[in-house]
């Protein structure tokens, strides 16, 4: 147990099984409460959208900025935000959680009007994701942990989105529910062969890693998630926004950046 490597392994594998039972949660959510789900899904997603913008800036860009410089980690942060974006509106879209009421009904939309080609964009995401904890893991504890948390507060109301869209799709309740569970077990396993496939890498390799995972999850931060808490009760919204921002700012000041 006192092998720095098993250490190292075991701590990776936990955190990367915590960021796959974020998704699991949000299924669950969406298929035993789905009434509550719905109700609450605006504030989850705007907590998570303040917790995506913060960290990015502050933890994964400065990070990377001090492995490779500013302007290559800006590049890099650059080329994955406009990826995302040109990958969401014309080949991968993202589902939408967010809820409308037409005469007492609540209805689930994906850019395209059907979630198979959302979910293949979310799987497509969650490996992405899963490179970036690894990588993460690769360079302290940390950075890491920070990118682990990125993940799991999107994943929660993704989870629930990507039920919504399946099953509200005419997707089978039960076969919407094993899909979506599904996802949820992609990013654990892309966390484990990254860490292994990254582990002894320089910073040349991981700063620009870093990078595009930073301009990704600023990307899905202000571009995905933020809308979509905008769309309903704003006074509620803006708190659960700010709430984010003020979590990642103390773990900003209080947490030291050079834990390995």
């Amino acid at each position: 147990m006192n092998d720095p490597a098993t250490v190292g392994w075991l701590s990776v594998t936990a955190f990367a099984l915590i960021a796959g039972l974020a998704g699991l949660i949000g299924v669950w959510l969406m298929w035993r409460h789905e009434e509550w789900a719905r109700r609450h899904t605006a504030e989850l997603i705007t907590f998570a959208s303040g917790l995506l913008v913060a960290g990015s800036l502050l933890h994964l860009l400065a990070h990377a900025s001090e492995m490779t410089g500013p302007t290559t980690a800006m590049m890099w942060a650059l080329v994955a935000f406009v990826a995302l974006y040109v990958s969401e509106n014309h080949f991968l879209p993202h589902p939408h959680a967010r809820v409308e009421e037409d005469c007492g009904h609540h209805h689930a939309h994906t850019a395209d009007g059907f979630g198979w080609t959302a979910i293949l964009g979310l799987g497509i995401h969650s490996v992405l994701e899963g490179i970036a904890v690894g990588a993460g893991f690769t360079l302290s504890y940390v950075t890491g942990a920070v990118i682990v948390s990125l993940v799991v507060a999107h994943k929660l109301p993704v989870g629930i989105a990507s039920m919504g869209v399946l099953y509200h799709g005419g997707v089978d309740r039960g076969r919407a529910v094993r899909v979506s569970a599904s996802l949820a077990f992609i990013t654990p396993a892309a966390v484990l062969i990254s860490y292994a496939a990254f582990r002894g890498a320089s910073e040349g390799v991981l700063g620009p890693i870093v990078a595009a995972a930073g301009g990704s999850f600023l990307y899905v931060g202000a571009a995905d998630l933020l809308p979509e808490g905008q769309a309903s009760a704003p006074g509620r919204n803006t708190i659960a926004f700010i709430l984010g921002l003020v979590v990642m700012v103390a773990a900003y000041v209080f947490v030291p950046h050079d834990v390995i």
